[in-house]
Formats: C-alpha cells, sequence, structure tokens
C-alpha cells in the first residue's frame, strides 16, 4: 500500500550517513515535484555541540555520546528548481558496513522549502492542501503538530464535500459535530467511498493522538498521510467505471483520437 514518495520519506527519517552522501535515498524536490535532491557536499557542517565535547573525558565515554548538529544545501537536478536548506541533529551510532566501527548519523528536523507530502497532491481541494502544506512545514521538528494538521485536512476534506458541520440536537439546539461524526455521515451519504472513509476515519484518530499527547515520530505521521494519499486518490481520482467507460468510447471510434476530422481542414 505504501506509495514510493512516503516509502522515500520514510528512509529519510532515519537518517542519513554523514559520510557516505552517495548513498542516501531519493529526497523529492519541493518545486517541480518529480526531480531528486542532491547534497552540494561543500555547502554541509556538522558540528558537536559543547555539552557533548565536554563529556570526552569522562571515563565512560564512548563514541555513540558524540552529538551536535548539521546544516546543508540540497539542489534538484533540474537547474530551476529552488535550493532546499537541511538543518538537523547529528549522532554517532555503530556501523553496519565493512571495515567502520562507527558512523555519523545526521537527522534532518527542518526543510526549507518543505518536502512534499502527496503524491496526489493535485487532487487536493484547496483547502485540504493548505493544511498539508502547512504539515509539511513541521513533519520533521514537531510530529504530533504536524499530524493535528493533516487531521484538519480531513475535515477541510468534509467541508469540500458538503458534509454538514453543525446540526440541532435534541434539545432544538444547534450543535457542533465532531470530525467522527461527520465521517459516518460522509460514509453513508457516498457509499461508494466507504473505503476512503475508512482511511479517513484511520487518519483522525492519528490527528487525536496528536492533539493531546507528544507521543508521535515522523514516520507515525506518515503512515496518516499515506492514508490521506489513498482517500485522495479514490474520491477524487477517476473510478474503475470512469475508465471502462472511457476505454468503451476509444473502442467505439477504433482509436482515433477524439478530435479526428475526414474533412479537409482548410
Amino acid at each position: 500500500m505504501t506509495n514510493n514518495l512516503n516509502r522515500e520519506l520514510r528512509v529519510i527519517a532515519q537518517g542519513l550517513s554523514g559520510e557516505h552522501m552517495e548513498d542516501w535515498p531519493p529526497i523529492p524536490c519541493p518545486t517541480c515535484t518529480r526531480g531528486v535532491l542532491l547534497p552540494d557536499p561543500d555547502s554541509f557542517v556538522s558540528e558537536e555541540s559543547a555539552t557533548s565535547r565536554a563529556l570526552v573525558n569522562h571515563e565512560g565515554w564512548e563514541p555513540e555520546w558524540i552529538q551536535g548538529g548539521f546544516h546543508g544545501v540540497l539542489t534538484c537536478r533540474k537547474e530551476t528548481c529552488d535550493r532546499v536548506r537541511v538543518i538537523g541533529e547529528m549522532s554517532v551510532d555503530g556501523s553496519s558496513r565493512p571495515g567502520e566501527q562507527y558512523e555519523t548519523y545526521w537527522t534532518p528536523t527542518l526543510f526549507l522549502p518543505a518536502l512534499p507530502l502527496l503524491e496526489n497532491r493535485e487532487l487536493c481541494p484547496p483547502e485540504v492542501g493548505v493544511r498539508v502544506d502547512a504539515a509539511a512545514k513541521i513533519l520533521w521538528l514537531d510530529p504530533s503538530a504536524a499530524a493535528n494538521r493533516i487531521r484538519a485536512a480531513v475535515e477541510a476534506l468534509m467541508d469540500d464535500r458538503g458534509v454538514i458541520r453543525q446540526q440541532l440536537n435534541s434539545k432544538g439546539k444547534v450543535v457542533r459535530l465532531d470530525l467522527d461524526r461527520r465521517i459516518t455521515i460522509f460514509k453513508k451519504a457516498l457509499p461508494q467511498h466507504a473505503k476512503a472513509a475508512d482511511l479517513l476515519l484511520a487518519v483522525k484518530w492519528i490527528g487525536n493522538v496528536g492533539s493531546h499527547e507528544d507521543v508521535l515520530r515522523v514516520p507515525d505521521v506518515l503512515e496518516g498521510v499515506e492514508f490521506l494519499d489513498h482517500a485522495l486518490s479514490q474520491i477524487y481520482g477517476a473510478s474503475p467505471d470512469d475508465v471502462q467507460k472511457r476505454a468503451a468510447e476509444v473502442t467505439a471510434r477504433r482509436g482515433r483520437p477524439q478530435t479526428f476530422s475526414v474533412e479537409v481542414p482548410f
């Protein structure tokens, strides 16, 4: 179920090698959304923190105690795309590479401009896209807050589909409907999108956790993003019936384009 973009973002969240940039996973370009960002080696700076340096004389010191930060510049293969700044945390851990005992790892906490999150971004209604873009800006620094903004994107999606926000209760008082109730209404009104509604409900739960607890990490939020991405594809993308209809039309035209004409064009 994992799409390519989401899979790449998950790998990036595991950390980037400070010594082996050639092994970095594809980093999606936020400008063209189709290109891959490459590190400019000369721009990268990694620095151990003063607190970390102060521990070097401790009798129990190990290289894994080294911590600090890094920053650098990423460029797309497409020269017209914006350069991307990346900032993050530096640490040292054991290496799985033959002949190397330790390796430096860089964990990003900010990309500027933010990396894209959705493969189906073009299918987003404007207000849904605005909320997803807001989540992208803070995903690496504050995953729980990003999850809350992805939840807000589901609220915006319900607005776009015309799902009510308020109704009268048994006492005749206007009450606000929670997102759970709105998704239920959406599922009943449009049963053809029942599977998409189930995906959106899972996004809602992840967003709820992000609102009340600081326990989410980047991969947790990316799971919710993946669910939202698939829901967008199911709701706004071409349905199987649409594809079948277009295929029948092509067969009826015997493959000729719709603009085909036997008339002399002058």
